[in-house]
């Protein structure tokens, strides 16, 4: 009798085998892929490999899977589409009639090429490196849409887990001080906990993300029939941790998005409890009810501790979010984005019908930059993703992003309001979620966290987890039905 053997690119891998391989990818985008630059030595390294992990995905994956996440995809297709419109050139007499392109074609004139052909991206090579960009939340987007609808809670843990790494590394940066080798990145805040980004904010953003994860891990505890003792506090300790890393951290949109995390969780897990309340009482019916003294204190107890950390970290001498947010800090950084608000608000107008090409900005700003802004230092980026995507994607750029945002709030409304019964568990997860992609939009007002390769997987993850979501709220398995 012959031993049957199974082929990785059957189609019929184990759900932990696709973990496995999902563990890989994240751990890889999450060590290498911490800053936004276009210059990072890793960059080739990862993206290349992202590119592999997605043929993976393709191979070893039914083709029926990739329904539950085909307007994603399609989504990003259309993105990449637009970026490669944006490479493509026109004729000279064209592409001069471009608002802002009027000044490069009178240098082409003066110098003998008023014919030249030039694409509508006034910068082809980092609109290319945009477009090359893609391929870690396309990536993301395939291996963890292989995961089955009921496993999804992993995708949970991944982001939970991403966070615990990030801010152990921020703990070895506090040890061995700034300029230490746990900086990964040349251009970074020095001295601030960054964690394994170049950028503190991205770093606070992504521990408001962990604890909304471990809120939810938490909650899904309470609801288990076997309780496992020391998964409730451990997760516990570690919104501790990440709450006081965001105080400490100095990111003031950090802080908003960890205390609307907190919000939403305190909620999650009152509720959970509850659940869990309930099911021990029936267990153990005729036993003594919890006093009401017990219960208010355990309502009370978190914002208690909570408000005490902020009242300490406030009458500190170090600075701090609570500080830079009440008192400001002389910011910087801050002054010349409130400075340069008007010149941006001026490239917006003049680009918002094609754009000047993804990646763009930066060349962009400096055809238009007043003397006041002459600085050591440049404006890299607009620090309003809002106001970028126009900037630099067009009107194109805004349809596709438009469609994508109202899809994802139709997914989520689904979720809670699906078509068959919809428990309560699923309605907490997507409320949940929907404050992880809330986050991500209050940060996309003051800075750049879905052009950071790891924050794009995680956005992945969300992405993928609302679909699932969904999918269990309606009580469909959409991996199960047949291929077209």
């Amino acid at each position: 009798m012959k031993t049957k053997t199974r082929s990785i690119f059957s189609g019929d891998m184990l759900p932990r085998e696709r973990w496995l391989v999902l563990l890989a990818f994240g751990f890889l985008i999450a060590v290498m892929g911490g800053s936004s630059r276009s210059d990072i030595a890793s960059l080739p390294f990862f993206r290349a490999s992202a590119v592999l992990f997605a043929f993976f995905a393709l191979a070893t994956t039914r083709t029926g899977t990739w329904r539950e996440i085909r307007l994603p995809l399609t989504l990003l297709g259309l993105l990449a589409l637009w970026m490669i419109a944006q490479l493509v050139p026109l004729p000279a007499d064209v592409w001069s009639s471009l608002p802002g392109r009027d000044i490069i074609y009178r240098m082409d004139r003066l110098l003998g090429h008023a014919d030249r052909w030039r694409p509508i991206s006034m910068t082809p090579s980092l609109t290319r490196n945009s477009l090359l960009a893609l391929s870690v939340p396309a990536a993301a987007l395939l291996l963890s849409a292989a995961i089955p609808v009921e496993e999804r809670v992993r995708l949970w843990w991944a982001i939970w887990a991403f966070a615990m790494l990030s801010a152990a590394f921020s703990l070895f940066q506090f040890v061995a001080g700034a300029r230490s080798a746990f900086y990964l990145y040349r251009i970074t805040n020095e001295g601030a906990l960054v964690g394994l980004f170049a950028n503190r904010n991205h770093q606070a953003l992504l521990l408001a993300l962990g604890i909304l994860a471990a809120g939810w891990l938490i909650t899904q505890e309470f609801l288990r029939k076997h309780s496992r003792p020391v998964v409730v506090p451990a997760l516990s300790g570690s919104i501790l941790i990440l709450i006081l890393l965001i105080l400490t951290i100095g990111s003031r949109q950090g802080l908003i998005c960890g205390l609307l995390a907190l919000t939403v969780i305190f909620g999650a897990i009152r509720w959970g409890s509850g659940q869990r309340a309930k099911a021990v009482g029936r267990r153990t019916a005729g036993a003594m009810p919890a006093r009401p003294l017990v219960r208010v204190a355990v309502i009370v107890l978190p914002f208690v501790v909570i408000g005490g950390l902020i009242a300490l970290f406030y009458w500190s001498d170090r600075s701090n979010a609570i500080v830079r947010l009440i008192d400001g800090d002389g910011d910087a950084a801050a002054d010349m984005r409130f400075a340069a608000f008007g010149t941006v608000l001026g490239l917006l107008k003049s680009q918002w019908v094609l754009g000047g090409g993804f990646g763009s900005f930066s060349k962009l700003f400096q055809t238009v930059e007043p003397d006041a802004l002459l600085l050591p230092s440049y404006f890299n980026q607009a620090h309003n993703d809002w106001l970028q995507l126009p900037i630099e994607g067009g009107l194109p750029g805004v349809l596709i992003a438009l469609a994508g945002l109202v899809w994802l709030a139709v997914t989520l409304v689904g979720a809670v309001f699906g078509r068959g019964r919809v428990t309560t568990p699923v309605k907490v997860e997507a409320m949940l979620l929907g404050a992880a992609f809330a986050c991500l939009a209050i940060c996309s007002f003051v800075d750049y966290p879905l052009r950071v390769p790891s924050l794009e997987m995680v956005a992945a993850f969300l992405v993928v987890l609302s679909v699932k979501c969904r999918t269990r709220s309606a009580g469909i398995d959409e991996a199960a039905k047949p291929a077209s």
